[in-house]
């Protein structure tokens, strides 16, 4: 009966509260550009960016009074355990495909331990130092099954997509950016310091990207692009929240899917604002490649000469690693919402993880066991 009770009262103070954190938004702009001195090409985007912010917190703030007053629907995670139980598979092989995914997904994105949790489990250790090899694809590789695991059997979870999509980022940022671009300055480096004499040689046999495979630098820098727009095309066929469905009245929202991408069919606007993200990550893909390859043909060696050849064939290589170390250096506003709590506001997606079932549910800390009294 209270809750009835509350339910009534917020939907009835529905547009009131509407009203209220409209008129509030509006003081705070006015105030964030009272200044007469600013110049008047600063006034506008400062301006936009309030507004942006302020949109963000009123969701937050609707969304806190749905998740704390109205009633939820009926627990979805015993149909996802049973939907993902490797019992029900059709065969043995899909079965085992189950057991593996429950047990990747399980340890990598749980449903109940914080990052203090995690460090204490030496698997998702494991998984997570495998992330910071940016050598041979095996960074690449790594997220290919987490994706593949995150998608099938379907349909995928908002929130796991989006933080997907922030983890490749972010650590991107810091192996292939910062990490590998270390490596590479030391290489150049340590040629100065000890073949003085033959400094060419030396950048040609030990240089950055010379002794790697010309097909890893290759897959880790287009694998780099197409994991998160696969990641995101998949974010409209994605489930959400029940409360994201449902409006300050207590009443569904409504959510029109449409064709996208020439044959996909979905509720476009999931994702939030992550959208220009991607078109920005995007542009610095394109960026990378504009400034690099073009020097690359400019270098002017003869193709009919077995040496300039192979000469040729190392520039490429060493071309496409310092492509990466721009396009990954480039991902850093990626690196601040991964930040916990950042990327919450960014997207506006719920908190879920994965069971040992390999069931996704909403993310919640294990219940203390009850503590039995002693008797007398």
């Amino acid at each position: 009966l209270k809750r009835r009770a509350m339910e009534s009262l917020v939907q009835t103070g529905a547009p009131v509260l509407k009203r209220t954190l409209g008129d509030i938004g509006a003081v705070i702009r006015e105030n964030a550009v009272a200044d007469p001195d600013m110049f008047g090409c600063v006034r506008p985007i400062v301006r936009a960016i309030v507004s942006t912010v302020w949109e963000d917190v009123e969701t937050e703030i609707e969304t806190g009074l749905k998740v704390a007053v109205f009633s939820r629907p009926e627990d979805a995670a015993p149909h996802e355990r049973r939907r993902h139980d490797p019992a029900s598979a059709r065969n043995c092989f899909v079965g085992l495909l189950l057991r593996l995914r429950a047990v990747i997904l399980s340890h990598y994105l749980p449903c109940n331990r914080s990052i203090f949790g995690r460090l204490r489990d030496p698997w998702w250790l494991f998984m997570t130092l495998t992330t910071c090899l940016p050598v041979f694809g095996i960074r690449i590789a790594f997220f290919t099954v987490i994706l593949t695991c995150l998608l099938f059997p379907g349909p995928p979870d908002e929130y796991q997509l989006i933080n997907f999509i922030m983890i490749f980022k972010g650590t991107q940022f810091f192996t292939t950016g910062v990490v590998l671009g270390f490596v590479g300055a030391m290489e150049y480096y340590g040629c100065y310091l000890f073949f003085e004499d033959d400094l060419r040689g030396c950048i040609s046999s030990r240089g950055p990207g010379a002794t790697d495979w010309l097909s890893s630098l290759l897959v880790d820098y287009l694998g780099a692009i197409l994991l998160v727009w696969t990641a995101f095309l998949a974010l409209p066929m994605s489930k959400t929240a029940w409360h994201k469905d449902h409006s300050l009245h207590g009443k569904p929202a409504r959510r029109v899917e449409q064709v996208y991408c020439c044959c996909l069919k979905g509720v476009v606007g999931r994702g939030g604002r992550l959208r220009g993200l991607l078109q920005y990550d995007a542009i610095c893909f394109v960026l990378s490649f504009a400034f690099f390859v073009p020097l690359y043909f400019c270098s002017g060696h003869d193709p009919l000469s077995s040496e300039a050849r192979k000469r040729n064939f190392i520039n490429a290589k060493q071309t496409i690693f310092w492509c990466r170390i721009l396009y990954s250096l480039l991902s850093l506003p990626f690196v601040i919402f991964v930040i916990p709590g950042l990327g919450k506001v960014l997207t506006h997606s719920v908190t879920t993880g994965y069971d040992a079932t390999g069931a996704c549910v909403e993310f919640a800390f294990p219940k203390p066991a009850p503590e039995h009294r002693k008797a007398g």
